[in-house]
């Protein structure tokens, strides 16, 4: 099994948190983890400058450094391996700690990879998947009676829809990613940079369905940048990148041997303070232009092969599609009413409304059928919205009189793409965005919309 202990006071390892006030971590717009995970043994309790390491493998220990973030299934932390095996020479890598009997599914998605030959390594390079280097178990609880499960991961970058990363693309230090002039014509270094970043999202979705397997919660919590150099960082660059100390919050009373002393709030990756860094180095942060770091899947454990039997999906509801949120109960992926945030699934329909139009009849039909449907009242003219307040609708169109519709307001009036991209993007999410699956673009079909098209493909 596998061990965690307090660091024994290296200097090296002995990093200073920041102990903030209860007012002082209401105020923090990131929220840590729930306390009753803990209390209830779902999660192993891990400090900032502990050691994780694996008693079978006395030379697979990590030093805890910070926090990265947590979720649905468990916690993620930044943590230094002592001795990096040969197939994964970083340093610096994240650990997730599993809770308590969730890590089936990953381990089933990594034995997938494996049985097609696919390395951890090169499901990174070339397949834009973060699977796990390796893992072990890890006992824990009153008594150490209960395991826990530890998946050893390549250090990332921030997500997929950071503001740093495609204005360094663009090699604009500060200010917006593009701009139009007068005659609506956008940053082309903006906007290729836009457009990579999208297509790479697209690729990595494409390459683990070609795998047959669905990701389950694909979103932009769940999809990385990889950045370059990492391993050439020391410690105290490597906690510049990552947010600087620790950040942490008091748990009073803590209950021993179940819950940590401290609740530590997530890093921000901070991608400027990683080119300054890699510039005294001499080295280059790797995408400047169109070529902006790989876009790359992480978490599976929402994750399903197509020869499995169909699971239940934990994607918040305002990323689901209309007929996973209307249909549920009466399809193969049932989900709850209400989404992890508390968003209620009428909102989210009124939300589409608003981009969409008026719900079509078969879903209106569907949505009475079930039991918070019973009593919605939708308008006899199936042309009039169900959802969101007709004069909600009827102020847009006071407000916004050259615009055609919402969406043509968001992506081409508003946007700092030039006008042909604009349109083009306007057109590509008309084909995405539709009430029935079957007249929706396929992700093939995506990947050749001429807005996808860039002059360069060797990354390919």
């Amino acid at each position: 099994m596998s061990t965690a202990r307090e660091g024994e006071g290296s200097p090296s390892h002995n990093i200073p948190v920041v102990l903030l006030t209860k007012d002082e971590a209401r105020g923090r717009n990131r929220r840590t983890e729930d306390r009753d995970l803990y209390s209830s043994g779902q999660l192993f309790p891990i400090e900032i400058n502990t050691e994780i390491g694996a008693q079978k493998k006395a030379d697979r220990i990590f030093h805890v450094i910070n926090k990265l973030g947590h979720g649905t299934y468990g916690t993620v932390w930044l943590v230094e391996d002592t001795q990096p095996p040969a197939n994964a020479p970083s340093r610096w890598k994240a650990i997730k700690m599993h809770r308590q009997a969730t890590a089936d599914t990953d381990l089933r998605v990594s034995k997938e990879f494996k049985r097609a030959g696919i390395s951890p390594e090169k499901a990174l390079s070339e397949y834009q998947v973060a699977i796990p280097y390796e893992q072990f178990p890890i006992k824990g609880g009153p008594g150490g009676k209960t395991t826990y499960t530890c998946s050893v991961l390549p250090l990332l970058g921030p997500r997929v829809d950071n503001g740093q990363v495609l204005r360094l693309s663009t090699n604009e230090e500060e200010g917006s990613c593009g701009s139009r002039d007068d005659d609506g014509n956008g940053n082309g270094q903006a906007s290729s940079s836009f457009v990579f970043a999208c297509r790479q999202i697209a690729l990595a979705l494409q390459k683990l369905h070609n795998m047959g397997i669905a990701h389950g919660d694909f979103r932009p919590a769940n999809i990385l940048y990889y950045l370059p150099h990492l391993d050439k960082l020391s410690q105290d660059e490597i906690m510049q990148v990552y947010a600087g100390q620790p950040e942490v919050v008091e748990l009073e009373n803590p209950e021993p041997s179940k819950e940590p002393d401290h609740l530590v709030f997530p890093a921000k990756c901070d991608v400027y303070a990683l080119k300054e860094i890699l510039a005294r180095k001499n080295l280059d942060i790797g995408f400047i232009g169109q070529f902006i770091p790989r876009a790359t899947v992480i978490d599976m454990g929402s994750a399903w092969h197509h020869a499995w039997e169909p699971r239940h999906s934990l994607i918040p509801v305002h990323y689901k599609a209309p007929d996973c949120i209307i249909c549920a109960g009466l399809t193969a992926f049932p989900d709850s009413r209400e989404s992890v945030d508390g968003c209620l699934e009428t909102d989210v329909l009124a939300e589409m409304e608003y981009f969409l139009g008026p719900v079509p009849t078969p879903y209106r039909d569907a949505w009475k059928e079930r039991d918070e449907g019973k009593k919605t009242v939708f308008p006899t003219n199936p042309a009039h919205v169900g959802f969101l307040r007709y004069s909600a609708l009827k102020q847009w169109r006071k407000r916004h009189k050259k615009a055609k519709s919402p969406l043509h307001l968001v992506v081409v009036m508003q946007s700092e793409l030039s006008r042909e991209k604009a349109d083009m993007f306007l057109d590509l999410l008309r084909g995405i965005f539709r009430w029935f699956p079957d007249q929706r673009m396929s992700l093939e079909e995506i990947l050749r919309h001429p807005f996808l098209q860039v002059s360069d493909l060797s990354l390919e």
